[in-house]
């Protein structure tokens, strides 16, 4: 199967690509209390985080399920939430609730920044067009665009090979021109995202599904202290396995989202989004019980067939 990148170049004749951002919100949370509190709220070590760093993170409720998709930026007296679109504001909700007696403030920064997605191999080369940085994988640097502060985060919203830019709004339109880079459409960046196995909040994944279930192991930490979920976190960890696991598949024709997944005449699955590749045809993200989760079995997939691309039932 042709990888992430020969997609890329099939679809926009580039190494490099954008993605509009602007829809995910944006919240600084300062205070003296700030570590410590949302080191209680979210998945991983924000104590663990020195300015400049960048971390993947959930915000879970007490039963362990996934409420909302974040990265924190760790700034020199404040950390900056990059969440997920769709759930600042309950996001917002839920930490003001938990703030009682403690030092801290969130203030949205939506209305004044924007972000954009430089997908592709050549993220690195377009952003040097602009004076971009160049960060290193889970740190973000800083650099001046037109009197302007851009902030370049290490690893796209497709792959880990891009960058993500935050930029004030208003210099968005010069900083698209400058980097002249062709836009990448709804339909090759659901390609790109089910083809790389990214979960998107919404469609793969739900307030019902646990961490693991979406394989984000990389979004929470087991190491840390007690946070919101960790004990349910934990307990599967130690169990080492959930019953069903978030898989990519092939199938023969395009299958809606909905879809069961057969193999015989049992139900062991149901797809959670789709997409039609240049490079592999059609492709499917869906939830399958974890001793079906084998490369190869051929599957009924709605009204078509297909098959597991990877195994996942040995991880």
């Amino acid at each position: 199967m042709a990888g992430v990148t020969s997609l890329f170049q099939t679809e926009t004749g580039s190494r490099a690509a954008l993605r509009d951002l602007s829809d995910r919100g944006l919240v600084r949370v300062t205070g003296a209390d700030r570590v410590r509190f949302l080191n209680g709220m979210l998945s991983n070590d924000v104590a663990k985080l020195a300015p400049g760093d960048a971390s993947p993170m959930l915000q879970l409720d007490r039963k362990g399920h996934v409420q909302a998709e974040l990265w924190v930026l760790a700034e020199p007296d404040a950390f900056l939430l990059d969440v997920a679109p769709g759930v600042e504001a309950e996001l917002c909700a839920v930490l003001e609730k938990h703030i009682i007696a403690d030092d801290v403030t969130l203030a949205s920064a939506t209305r004044e920044v924007g972000q954009l997605g430089l997908e592709g191999p050549g993220a690195r080369e377009a952003a040097r067009r602009v004076g971009g940085a160049d960060p290193q994988a889970r740190r973000f640097e800083t650099s001046s665009f037109r009197g302007g502060s851009l902030v370049w985060i290490a690893g796209g919203s497709l792959g880990d090979e891009g960058l993500r830019v935050l930029s004030p709004r208003a210099l968005l339109p010069a900083l698209r021109s400058e980097l002249a880079l062709p836009e990448l459409s709804p339909e090759q960046i659901e390609a790109l995202r089910i083809e790389a196995a990214i979960p998107k909040l919404g469609a793969d994944l739900s307030p019902r599904n646990f961490p693991q279930e979406a394989r984000l192991e990389r979004a929470f930490s087991l190491a840390k202290g007690c946070y919101v979920g960790q004990e349910i976190v934990a307990r599967i960890a130690s169990r080492g396995a959930v019953n069903r696991l978030l898989v990519k598949l092939r199938t023969r024709a395009l299958v809606a989202p909905g879809s069961e997944i057969r193999l015989a005449d049992t139900v062991v699955g149901q797809v959670t989004s789709s997409a039609i590749s240049s490079a592999s045809g059609p492709i499917a993200l869906g939830y399958v019980r974890v001793a079906e989760a084998r490369a190869g079995i051929e599957l009924e997939i709605g009204s078509t067939r297909g098959e597991i691309v990877e195994d996942y039932s040995r991880r």
